[in-house]
Order: C-alpha cells, then structure tokens, then sequence
C-alpha cells in the first residue's frame, strides 16, 4: 500500500470492508463525538433532564395533585428534571422505601419526619403541601354539627394516634374547646376499613383524608369540620439526607415544576379531574365528589407551628426528647 508524497494525502479503500460497514463505522464514530460532547456539556445528565432526576414516593391524597399535574402537563421537562412518581397504598412501605434509598422523597408529613429524626432516620422537609382532612359523624351517631357534640361522656374517633390525621383532628376540635379526654380512640390503620365502619354506624366518629372524606360525606355521614378552617396542615413534602446532597439542582427544578402545577390547578380545577383520578389512582367514584383545595406556592413551615406539633408529640409521649427546627427543615431549595 503506498501513499503519495507530495500533494493530497492519497485516498485507499480496504477490499475487505464493504460499503454496509463502512457506514456503519461512520455512524458509531459520529455518535461517539455526539456522547463526547455530551458528557463535556456543563449541568447536563444522561440520567434524566437536563437537571438530573428524581424518584418520588405518593400516597392517593390531594396533597398530591400538583406533581400529577406537573407529570402530566410536562413542568418536570420543562424545567429539567426527569420525575418518576411512584404510587404507595401501605405507609410503611412508603417509609421503607425512603430508608433504603429506592425512592429520593416522599409527599409525607411532619409527624413522620420528626419520628424518623427520633429513631435514626433523618430526613428533610424542604416545602409545606396543602393537604385536607375532615371530621365526619356517622349517620347513626345524632351528631350533625360541631354544636350537637356531646357536651358529656366520649366519642368514639376512628384515626391513629400518633399520626399527623389525629393531629389535625386534635387542632380543630380544640378551636372549639374539645380536648382529647372527650374523645375514645378506636384505632384504624385502614382508611377504606375507616370509612366502612363509619357509614355502618360501627364509629360515631372519623377523620378521613380527601378524596375519601367528602365521599363518605356523598353517602350519608356528615362533615362536622375539616383542615380548610385552619391555616396550614402538617403535610410536607421531604427528601433522604442523600437526595439533598446530590440533587440540589433537580429537586429545585422540581419545585419550579410545582409551582408552575399550582398555577394551573387553580386556574382551572375541574379541568385535571380525569386526570387526578386516572395518574393518582383514586377510586373513580370520587371524580365529582373530590374537593379540590385552593393550593399555595412550595413554602416551608414556620417555626412556631414546627413547635406547635413537636410539643403535642411530646406531650403525647411520641417522643422524649425534641429536634431543633434546622433538624429537619431546610428552605435552599425552594425557588426564589
């Protein structure tokens, strides 16, 4: 084989590579320099967005219908982040998953957060959700309204102890001078166990999360209160310690993804029904019933209602000893 020695360099061919490999060795070649440069791209993933991504852990709630109107309005793309939502039917296994690192974060809320603090497992609350709750009668108990509460003996709450429901239920009850020596705790894991029992008449009262709540409500109990009437809930949305570190840019674009979410959704509430029912795998009876909340902006809480629930959980013997504010909130990744 010879080469000219002057002039252009002299062209060859291999007699033994056909015109087919050829080809194909020009386009490995040139998507070799495309991966090259791709890699040398500041900010750029090849593990999602342009931002990185996310795997994210729900309960069928509405404190989850901005990230399914995110997902399905495409915000997430828009602000590059790729989000992976996961739906969770068992809170324990949604608890798991975030200990082992299967998921980054979790729409929760602070009661969780502070026990994973207490028993080792620390985790961030980087933004307060708009969660709703209600306190139902049954049909069967005579108590129609917040007035016709017995003014003697106990009610019979179907809701867990130590969980952020009872919280609430213990928050609006003592704006009206309720306190929880009147109320005999019936312990209920099962929110769909929850509302059967009290449309049987088996609990003169519940607290039940929407989009169950106002369901029970269409089929004969009667909504005594619920969470509208105070500020804020304790629903949150958190993140592993890990996820934090490593995924600063994509959890703020997750956020940005939010907020453009809650724009929309209170635009036009109604519009995203179908869809909230379909991607949050809500039971379809609820399409009409759903109360849809006036959502806000990610914010965190403050520190006074941070303190407010830390001290009911320690009054409460949740936990003997408190975590400081800092602990467990972290506001950086909220957009400006």
């Amino acid at each position: 084989m010879k080469v000219a020695a002057d002039g252009p360099a002299a062209t060859f061919r291999d007699p033994h590579t056909s015109g087919y490999t050829r080809v194909v060795m020009k386009i490995t070649s040139r998507c070799f320099v495309v991966l090259l440069l791709l890699l040398l791209m500041p900010g750029l993933s090849l593990h999602g967005g342009e931002h990185g991504s996310l795997r994210l852990g729900l309960m069928p709630a509405v404190n989850s219908i901005p990230l399914l109107v995110a997902q399905s309005e495409g915000f997430f793309t828009v602000e590059g982040v790729s989000v992976e939502l996961e739906m969770f039917r068992d809170q324990l296994y949604r608890e798991t998953s975030l200990q082992t690192g299967r998921i980054d974060g979790s729409v929760s809320d602070l009661v969780n957060a502070v026990n994973a603090w207490y028993n080792g497992f620390p985790v961030q609350v980087a933004s307060r959700t708009d969660g709703l709750f209600a306190l139902l009668t049954s049909a069967r108990s005579g108590i129609e309204s917040i007035d016709a509460w017995p003014t003697r003996g106990r009610v019979q709450l179907g809701a867990l102890q130590d969980s952020v429901i009872f919280y609430e239920a213990y928050r609006m009850l003592g704006e009206h001078g309720i306190g929880p020596e009147r109320l005999d705790l019936v312990p209920t894991f099962q929110i769909p166990q929850r509302m059967e029992m009290l449309l049987q008449g088996q609990l003169q009262a519940a607290m039940l999360p929407e989009p169950v709540a106002f369901l029970a409500a269409s089929q004969g109990a009667h909504v005594i209160l619920d969470t509208r009437m105070l500020e804020s809930t304790a629903t949150v949305m958190l993140f592993t310690p890990d996820a934090m570190r490593s995924k600063a840019q994509a959890i703020r674009a997750f956020f940005r993804a939010y907020n453009r979410a809650v724009d929309a959704v209170n635009a036009s509430p109604d519009s995203f029904r179908d869809v909230i029912v379909a991607d949050g795998e809500f039971p379809p009876p609820v399409r009409d019933t759903m109360v849809i909340p006036v959502f806000e902006h990610a914010r965190v809480p403050t520190e006074a209602e941070f303190d407010h629930l830390v001290d009911w959980m320690r009054n409460s013997g949740m936990i003997s000893r408190r975590p400081a504010y800092r602990d467990i909130v972290d506001p950086r990744y909220l957009p400006d």
